[in-house]
């Protein structure tokens, strides 16, 4: 059996409350667990039931039968699997784009050789973990006695800077700490990390003082408020009830100009992906149905890779390669990049694949691999062409929800630090032009087939999308 389930924090409304199964694999982003625990809805437990048998048995081992080999050839998968996802932090440090302080710098020397991958194989790491059947074993599971109990598992590279540089904390073992708390109470660890940090410089700014915190000294660098926080929050206490209620419904409650530093889009908050470094990621962010979300396209450093490499060649198969010098230009081929992989990032979520492992550039399998497995293993004799539109229905099926619900393209956007130069660090300087995202945000929504105008839906893109059905006169027909 496996179970999803929920605890204390969905129980009492946290509004990043996520659902977890195995103590330590979150359905981390949205809130979705306070959506169970407002029905009273706390656990699905699911039974194994017999394996589906694919189409064409032959065709489909011809796919899994060579994954030692893929494992082996490809070094950005390997590495994954033996530094996890935090084996990713140092570079963006010394590049200068790794969140710290509230998003306030993208440097942290003090602190980044500390929270890294390399460091926590050298120190804390127990083991490799995996998920169901997968050969790329990047999960991480610690261990610190008397403080940290594996069954929770370990922090990924978002946990690591979100508790970590975004708090402005230089030590893993809080980190663990906070990481462990999340999974036991039930959080998100992207939103709390991001929450606690807006918390902290809404104080050094003055807008909290100790009065509104009980007390605790919220300094950034901190690492017992951050782990206390995580508590508090789970539990609404103290300064905790307000903060369960995400950055953005904090900051209208605080006031005194507490939402100039929110970091979230739609109310999401940002994962430690900086977009001055990834302007087609931030152009996903402004326009995702859902938010802030770093797993919803291609990231733009790939664009850099030398034009024969294997990236290039599957992104080419999609009509998304462009060759860049650097990863901070934006232009109308980023933006068709951006929009193009975000349909095929769509339509591995909906055949519910692991995006490490299934993608359009860097993974184990590639576009074509995945025609492969639609044949083969589910017998749709389909094309990129029809997967990429499939992808595209289910984005403007949200986006169609969303307009319903009153958003529109005035929540497109991005917080305005991400235009103002970086101010320290291998990155000073850089910024996002803000015409040329606006122009940016134009474009995808021409490319998308949306109204430039609104930023919602068009008749048109209904009926082609064959979604005609939610059309006012098709509702009726429906009916």
């Amino acid at each position: 059996m496996e179970i999803a389930q929920i605890g204390p924090a969905r129980e009492n409304l946290v509004r990043f409350a996520c659902i977890l199964n195995r103590c330590s694999r979150a359905n981390g982003r949205t809130g979705l667990g306070a959506v169970m625990g407002s029905k009273n809805l706390k656990a699905v437990v699911v039974r194994k039931a017999k394996p589906r048998v694919p189409v064409d048995p032959q065709g489909f081992r011809s796919l899994t039968r060579g994954i030692t080999k893929r494992l082996a050839a490809n070094s950005t998968v390997s590495s994954l699997g033996q530094y996890g996802t935090d084996g990713d932090l140092i570079g963006n440090h010394e590049a200068g784009f790794l969140p710290t302080r509230n998003f306030t710098s993208g440097w942290f020397p003090e602190g980044a050789e500390n929270l890294s991958g390399a460091t926590m194989a050298a120190t804390i790491l127990k083991k490799r973990d995996t998920c169901y059947a997968c050969a790329i074993r990047c999960k991480r599971v610690v261990s610190i006695p008397g403080k940290v109990d594996s069954r929770y598992g370990g922090p990924e590279y978002e946990t690591c800077a979100a508790m970590g540089s975004y708090c402005g904390v230089t030590s893993l073992e809080p980190v663990a700490i906070a990481n462990q708390l999340c999974n036991m109470y039930g959080l998100d660890t992207i939103s709390c990390g991001a929450t606690i940090a807006f918390a902290m410089e809404c104080y050094e700014k003055g807008m909290l003082t100790k009065a509104d915190t009980g007390g605790l000294d919220l300094s950034f660098g901190n690492a017992e408020a951050v782990t206390g926080l995580v508590t508090m929050i789970a539990t609404r206490e103290g300064l905790g009830y307000l903060l369960a209620e995400g950055s953005f419904r904090a900051a209208q409650r605080i006031g005194k100009g507490a939402a100039d530093l929110v970091m979230a889009v739609k109310g999401s908050e940002i994962p430690a992906h900086m977009p001055q470094f990834k302007p087609a990621v931030g152009i996903i962010y402004a326009v995702n149905p859902f938010g802030a979300d770093h797993q919803s396209s291609e990231h733009d450093p790939v664009l850099t890779l030398p034009p024969d490499s294997v990236e290039a060649q599957r992104l080419a198969q999609i009509g998304a390669w462009q060759s860049y010098d650097n990863s901070w230009d934006l232009d109308a081929e980023k933006v068709r990049f951006a929009f193009l992989t975000q349909c095929f990032y769509s339509i591995t979520d909906i055949l519910c694949l692991y995006q490490f492992a299934w993608g359009p550039s860097w993974q184990l399998y590639g576009p074509e691999d995945l025609l492969t497995l639609c044949r083969s293993g589910l017998g749709w004799e389909t094309s990129l062409t029809e997967l990429m539109q499939t992808g595209e229905r289910r984005l403007n099926m949200m986006r169609y929800f969303n307009a319903r619900e009153g958003f529109g393209k005035e929540q497109d956007g991005l917080p305005q630090r991400f235009f103002a130069p970086m101010p320290d660090g291998p990155s000073m300087g850089i910024s996002i032009n803000k015409e040329k995202f606006k122009e940016a945000l134009d474009q995808y929504y021409r490319l998308a087939g949306w109204d430039p105008v609104s930023g919602n839906l068009t008749a048109a893109k209904l009926q082609e999308l064959s979604l005609g059905w939610l059309l006012p006169e098709g509702r009726q027909a429906w009916k």
